[in-house]
């Protein structure tokens, strides 16, 4: 696949995920023990955040400390830092959030920010993401650039837009899971979504991997899923894409 026209989007939003990178020197380093499937997918945020901030192998105690007020509870947070490992539960109970999404328009498994008219205002909603399928990827998205077409399609510059829109094609964060048949990824690793998530993938154009050019392509936002399901972008929770439409960051940007 010819993922050339998403990659600038990818570079943009990529680059705020290196914390870590600041903290070169050597400091003592917390494990975090105990992180299963079913833990990853109740604790999307928080799973996200260990990756955000170092590894499960280990987060540098230094980390711990600078982030814990603005990710957590802050005395919770900087006692993590004091031993050599903890256990994923305790990393949870430290840098858990009260839910935005507690009673918000809508109903579904995500949240996100929503343009419901062209006045362009953004308002929380809920929606669903469909389920995780064989060669699919679950993505915690904590970073998501602005770009001047978000402000264009939701308010209805380029057309009627399908409101309610959550937008965003500039998307990075954390994988969380992975379906059965997905080579490229593994949970941990950092990963990107651009301008579009699907093509039909039959057509000339796709076989020759230029599927931006293809005429049933699936944009990332303010589109619909070849299974009906609306396409919403990336000022959200999460998203599920097929790992074909997916750049994988590793862990070394």
């Amino acid at each position: 696949v010819n993922l050339q026209t998403c990659l600038g989007d990818f570079i943009c939003s990529i680059y705020c995920l290196r914390l870590q990178d600041l903290y070169k020197h050597n400091m003592p380093r917390i494990a975090v023990k105990g992180i299963d499937a079913d833990a990853r997918r109740q604790h999307l945020r928080e799973f996200s955040l260990v990756y955000e901030f170092g590894s499960a192998d280990g987060i540098d105690s230094q980390v711990l400390t600078d982030v814990s007020a603005k990710y957590g509870n802050d005395a919770a947070a900087k006692a993590l830092a004091n031993g050599d490992a903890v256990d994923f539960k305790q990393f949870v109970e430290a840098f858990a959030k009260p839910s935005q999404a507690a009673s918000v328009e809508g109903s579904g498994n995500c949240f996100g920010w929503a343009a419901r008219d062209t006045s362009g205002h953004l308002a929380p909603y809920k929606f669903d993401r469909r389920n995780l399928q064989p060669t699919d990827v679950l993505i915690k998205i904590t970073h998501a650039g602005m770009c001047h077409s978000d402000l264009h399609t939701i308010r209805g510059d380029w057309g009627p837009a399908k409101y309610p829109v959550v937008p965003g094609h500039e998307i990075a964060g954390i994988v969380v899971d992975v379906g059965s048949k997905v080579t490229k990824f593994k949970p941990g690793d950092r990963a990107g979504v651009g301008v579009f998530v699907d093509s039909c993938r039959e057509c000339n154009l796709c076989k020759k991997g230029e599927e931006i050019f293809c005429s049933n392509i699936v944009y990332t936002y303010n589109s619909v899923h070849h299974d009906g399901l609306p396409a919403q972008g990336g000022y959200s929770t999460h998203i599920v894409n097929s790992e074909e439409w997916v750049l994988n960051a590793g862990v070394a940007v």
